[in-house]
């Protein structure tokens, strides 16, 4: 593959390692199956940003976060990955399904990837304090769960698959690829020849980290007797005894029950999707100016997108207009005749090519574009094409659809726009002595399109976060280093804040929701769990409520997942309603508020069934009443198609 190169090596030498902690975590092979090519995609997306860093860390991130984010129903497993029954890790296998998926992970983690404690924290997201508690009371659950006789463990029954360490014909290795515990990286290139990091084209060129060294490099230790090395420990490096040892032993049995998985489909699976979810979630073309090898990715990822038909239904009921996909969209007029509704990044097919200019043609094809209450849409030419991390566009609409602001790409600051006068605006958000990684910036603009604020990235060099008067320019520096996440029309920011705190072993963050007057005098500071935030989060337009999207604990079969509202001051849940969702369809982020008692949110739908060559999933976008969870369905344009990147506007 030429526009992923390395990648279907790393893919071949990772995914039997990969499967096999998705097998101990879902119970069934072809789930297993599933996990391991979502985690590939993602690196997909991010192989050129991954490829020389840490590519068998992220993939396994990716794993467990997949898994923590649709905890799949747990079935016995079956075909080829089937145990025997009356065995030590079948009963095992029944044991973790009554775990919380994220004591189940973090047991996974402990003791069959052989993490330390503040290693599967970070797995699972979570601070390395909740999960040793999270892991020493789910060891104590398994114990009431298992028999006596689990910690003595019979010879292996006629017929049934050898352990890892009793396989012939296979090269032994730790299941995430990484050495055990206690083992030094080797420092320096490693040498050259069949197996070695030298010759593995994905490895980075600096020295691996203990998460990183290749599987072909890591010496072998029975899973057993990993029980015993130092600083290998799972639960918090106690001293372990026959029982832990016993665990680590029938985790390997059961994991060893994975099939064996053929690479070159798998490989080709995962990157497919991964170049789709490029354009759709990730958005790899991050600039205007391509090389002619990006040429391969494009067409396909933007191609695959398929993003708009049509223009937007207008809100008011007005005939919508129809967009040609191969027209060019026209630049912005002087002033616009109705509010913005919402706006989309556009998409761009081979036939945008210029092969002679080495470019894309001059119809801004993958611009972004604003479209109108009746319909109507242009070409916003200068919005950056860079997404900040959380993939969010540097761009924001306040909530009447009459002013927008966003990061300049010509000028590396902030501009606004108002709609009867068109003309941009530089903020002066951005010193001009200063410099910025738009990587690390966000922006936020009020519902009535007075105030904006922008965070700069938590680097202790980058720009505190500032808040702006559109009115009067005046800029104002905010005093606390923190993620903005809205700002009301009375200027008011609310934000989180984390920090790291070495009062105990390990790295421990601590995170804080805010609220910060525009005077810059805090008015509310309370603790809150970061995870809550990782599917986007939205404040109501008084700014009292910051509405969020969560997985229950144990989530059945069908669950749509919960929208929970939380009081901006004191971070009580003020609402938690499950919504009233098609069926096999869940909330995949919270993009806005319609009303005061409305969130507007993005639903994806499984398409289980689906043919290989379309996309796994739908979108759709609902407003969710957060006091009764009933939803109605926002039609973005007449097919239903939800753009791989937007940010609404008036959306109601």
């Amino acid at each position: 593959m030429r526009d992923l190169p390395g990648f279907d090596a790393f893919a071949a030498d990772q995914a039997q390692p990969l499967a096999r902690t998705a097998l101990s975590l879902t119970g069934d092979p072809e789930a297993a199956r599933a996990l391991v090519v979502t985690a590939l995609s993602v690196v997909a997306a991010r192989w050129r940003t991954v490829r020389w860093s840490f590519p068998t860390h992220a993939a396994r991130e990716a794993l467990y976060a997949a898994y923590l984010k649709r905890p799949r129903a747990r079935r016995a497993a079956r075909g080829p990955g089937r145990l025997a029954p009356d065995t030590d890790a079948a009963a095992l296998a029944e044991a973790l399904t009554g775990l919380t998926p994220r004591r189940h992970a973090l047991v996974v983690a402990c003791f069959h990837d052989g993490h330390t404690t503040w290693q599967a924290a970070g797995l699972c997201r979570m601070d390395a304090r909740t999960a040793n508690t999270e892991t020493v009371l789910a060891v104590a659950e398994l114990r009431d769960r298992l028999p006596a006789s689990f910690v003595t463990g019979g010879p292996p029954e006629p017929g049934a698959e050898p352990a890892p360490d009793e396989t012939p014909d296979e090269t032994p290795q730790e299941p995430d690829g990484s050495p055990p515990a206690g083992a030094v990286p080797q420092e320096g290139p490693a040498p050259e020849g069949p197996g070695s990091e030298g010759s593995t084209s994905w490895a980075s060129p600096s020295p691996a980290g203990p998460a990183e060294i290749t599987p072909s490099a890591a010496p072998f230790v029975p899973p057993a007797a990993s029980a015993s090395l130092p600083g290998n420990s799972g639960p918090g490096d106690r001293g372990e005894g026959p029982w832990e040892a016993a665990l680590r032993r029938e985790l390997a049995v059961l994991s060893a029950r994975m099939p064996a998985l053929d690479p070159v489909p798998l490989t080709a699976e995962a990157t497919r999707i991964g170049r789709r979810q490029g354009t759709r979630r990730r958005a790899l073309v991050t600039t205007m100016s391509v090389t002619l090898t990006a040429l391969v990715v494009v067409p396909l990822a933007f191609g695959a997108a398929g993003l708009f038909g049509r223009a937007g239904q207008s809100a008011n009921g007005g005939s919508p207009g129809v967009l040609d996909e191969n027209a060019a969209v026209p630049t912005l007029p002087p002033s616009l005749p109705a509010p913005v509704r919402f706006a989309y990044r556009g998409f761009c097919t081979a036939d945008d090519w210029d092969v002679l200019a080495d470019e894309f043609a001059d119809s801004g094809c993958a611009q972004w574009r604003v479209v109108a209450t009746t319909g109507e849409q242009w070409r916003v030419a200068d919005v950056s094409p860079v997404l900040s991390d959380g993939w969010q566009p540097l761009l924001a609409i306040s909530g009447d659809g009459n002013r927008l602001v966003y990061f300049s790409a010509a000028s590396s600051d902030f501009v606004m726009i108002d709609r009867l006068d068109t003309t941009t605006r530089r903020t002066d958000m951005v010193p001009l002595a200063s410099e910025v990684s738009p990587e690390d910036t966000h922006v936020v603009i009020s519902p009535g399109g007075r105030w904006m604020a922008a965070d700069f990235g938590p680097a202790a060099d980058a720009l505190r976060p500032r808040l702006q008067n559109l009115t009067t320019y005046r800029v104002r520096t905010l005093p606390w280093r923190m993620r903005v996440l809205a700002v009301s029309d009375d200027g008011t920011v609310t934000g989180t804040a984390s920090w790291d705190s070495d009062a105990v072993p390990g790295r421990i963050t601590t995170t804080v929701l805010l609220r910060v007057g525009p005077d810059g005098r805090t008015l509310s500071r309370t603790p809150v769990d970061s995870a809550l935030f990782e599917d986007g989060a939205a404040v109501s337009p008084d700014g009292r409520a910051v509405a969020v999207a969560v997985e229950r604990a144990h989530p059945a079969k069908g669950d749509h997942g919960l929208l929970v509202t939380l009081d901006s001051t004191t971070g009580r849940v003020l609402t938690r309603r499950e919504a009233a969702l098609p069926e096999d369809a869940h909330v995949f982020a919270v993009r806005g508020w319609a009303n005061e008692h409305e969130v507007i949110v993005e639903v994806e739908r499984i398409l289980d069934d689906a043919d290989e060559e379309e996309p796994a999933a739908e979108y759709s976008v609902h407003a969710v009443d957060v006091r009764t969870g009933a939803a109605r369905p926002i039609m973005l344009d007449q097919a239903g198609v939800v753009p791989a990147l937007w940010v609404p506007g008036t959306l109601r």
